[in-house]
């Protein structure tokens, strides 16, 4: 998914790294790019159920069941929504993954923090393996408790009143000091999901360094909430909302 927020590009030196930032989040939030595909035409290519199924349909399928093995007999109810376009199997317009990268595919669908029933609505429309859903299921599942016990570890600062539409729609964040240092910490309104930098300094510009990098990874917020420390509400804090193109509102957290 991309930006909700546009971000203004400008010409000179100073924007090169907002530039890259952007190019890396464009190329990290794009579902399926040219690498992406090469990746999984090149392992298809070593996937030996997968090249006996591309075999079956491009040379025709039996109509016995009991000429194909049990591999490929899993793809057997999906036989007429089947189709080879570059070394790639179609199951209608969805990626067939090769049994390689499953688990990397699995990684990427709990990056997004969503839960079992949206990690399993975003799998539907863009990739398939036999079995998915409950893999999907097995594989957050073994989570919860570790993310449970993230959330109730560390401060949350989210308003109750807010109810975004989308991931990384509405962010809050806010500075804390443990153990001798400084951590940024940034949250996500809609999945509750948080990441935390270590700051080297707590002026603005390093603040600013660091929620580049968190919006490169997730995409550019439309709204972002802090309270007023000195970093939020300086000069160059308000130059960086209106470059990339976020509305910045202070307000005190309230901690959950």
């Amino acid at each position: 998914m991309l930006s909700r927020a546009p971000i203004k590009i400008n010409t000179n030196n100073e924007v090169e790294n907002d530039i890259e930032c952007f190019v890396n989040m464009v190329i990290r939030n794009t579902s399926m790019y040219d690498r992406n595909l090469e990746q999984i035409t090149e392992e298809t290519s070593k996937d030996g159920t997968l090249q006996t199924l591309t075999r079956l349909i491009i040379d025709g399928r039996p109509d016995d069941t009991n000429e194909v093995t049990k591999e490929v007999f899993e793809y057997w109810n999906f036989r007429d929504e089947l189709s080879n376009v570059n070394g790639i199997i179609l199951k209608g317009e969805k990626l067939s993954i090769p049994a390689s990268m499953r688990k990397n595919m699995l990684n990427k669908l709990h990056e997004g923090h969503l839960g079992i029933g949206k990690s399993r609505k975003l799998a539907r429309y863009s990739i398939f393996w036999p079995g998915i859903n409950a893999q999907i299921t097995d594989f957050i599942s073994k989570y919860s408790v570790l993310l449970e016990s993230r959330r109730s570890n560390t401060k949350d600062p989210m308003s109750e009143s807010e109810t975004p539409e989308l991931p990384w729609m509405t962010v809050g964040t806010d500075i804390f000091y443990w153990n001798n240092n400084n951590y940024l910490i940034i949250v996500d309104y809609y999945s509750r999901y948080f990441e935390i930098a270590k700051l080297e300094n707590i002026r603005a510009s390093c603040v600013i360094t660091h929620m580049k990098s968190v919006f490169a990874r997730h995409g550019i917020p439309s709204k972002v909430r802090s309270d007023s420390g000195s970093q939020y509400v300086s000069a160059e804090f308000r130059q960086f909302a209106n470059s990339w193109g976020f509305t910045h509102t202070v307000s005190s957290p309230h901690y959950q």
